[in-house]
């Protein structure tokens, strides 16, 4: 359809496709599924723009206690991210409590991935 309206994940990836860095950035604030979109959508781009709003996207994931916008940010650096955020995750893993097993393992396993590219 000529008009069809668009889904927010849609939205997203058309910002990512311009690089409009600033409005995608907005949508750290969101709600939680619009975070889980945003990480999802920031795939298409290994641009360092694209990784710092990541980054920016996992501490507040961190701070809100959201693990599901935590694993889609981790699963989104294991295919865009470099060995240079590695320290910002270990960082973001000291932040959690000891219960988080299963996050602070996702996160290593993000780091041990990155550390591997070349």
């Amino acid at each position: 359809m000529l008009f069809e309206k668009k889904t927010p994940e849609e939205k997203m990836e058309k910002l990512v496709h311009k690089k409009e860095w600033a409005r995608l950035a907005e949508y750290v604030h969101g709600n939680q599924e619009t975070k889980v979109a945003l990480a999802q959508a920031l795939a298409c781009s290994d641009d360092s723009s694209s990784i710092d709003i990541l980054l920016r996207l996992a501490d507040a994931a961190i701070a809100c206690g959201e693990d599901d916008v935590m694993t889609a940010t981790c699963e989104t650096l294991k295919k865009v991210g470099n060995d240079h955020v590695t320290a910002d995750l270990r960082e973001i893993m000291l932040k959690l409590p000891k219960e988080k097993e299963a996050l602070k393992e996702e996160i290593s396993s993000t780091i041990q991935i990155l550390h591997k590219r070349p």
